[in-house]
């Protein structure tokens, strides 16, 4: 799983390279303000995540998974409010945590890159809102990303600025999380009032 994981990783930091290289030879031949902060924008994401990928390197005699503190979910979902690569559009709120558990074991560094890349996706459907949310349901920690977008089935507006890997990325690192024989896993659901509901369970 942990070579999967990797695998994953890396692959997904060869596709954002090659978009950015797609995207800065189009702003070469049509120079524009719009196309260049686009640029930026991606160019800071790339760094995030590259910075986020080597501090899985950074102990090697650590395991991948690394749960060696109690994290509070809410204060982990606040810290997703400002991402340094928030492209412009809907903004964060954090939903509803009032079913959420004070503290939970789970890898920060890996649970931070799935929620950035099911953000990042929300983003490219939301019309005006994005909503984060935790709950504690049946023995996993629930955390979710909402858009508020035309919901399942719609074709993807930025299509071009997307790896594909959005999803298996989430369920790998969602499986690396397991207790016993609970594996954790990801849903993609219609949202009650229009938009997706994006789920990542952990036991």
């Amino acid at each position: 799983m942990n070579a999967q994981l990797l695998a994953l990783l890396i692959h997904d930091l060869k596709n954002q390279l090659g978009q950015l290289e797609t995207e800065l030879a189009q702003l070469a031949r049509h120079p524009e303000a719009a196309r260049a902060h686009h640029c930026h924008q991606h160019c800071a994401l790339l760094r995030q995540r590259l910075v986020a990928y080597l501090t899985l390197y950074a102990a090697p005699d650590k395991p991948l998974l690394a749960m060696e503190a109690d994290e509070s979910p809410t204060e982990f979902l606040r810290g997703l409010q400002s991402v340094e690569s928030r492209p412009d559009g809907a903004p964060v709120s954090l939903g509803d945590v009032s079913q959420a558990p004070a503290f939970w074991y789970f890898d920060a560094r890996l649970v931070r890159l799935a929620l950035e890349a099911a953000l990042h996706n929300a983003w490219r459907f939301a019309r005006e809102q994005v909503l984060l949310g935790a709950r504690e349901q049946d023995g996993f920690l629930v955390l979710s990303v909402e858009d508020d977008g035309l919901g399942l089935g719609t074709p993807d507006p930025h299509a071009e600025s997307s790896t594909g890997l959005g999803m298996e990325l989430c369920a790998a690192v969602a499986r690396a999380h397991q207790q016993g024989e609970r594996l954790g896993r990801v849903s993609l659901d219609a949202r009650t009032g229009g938009g997706t509901r994006f789920e990542l369970w952990l036991p």
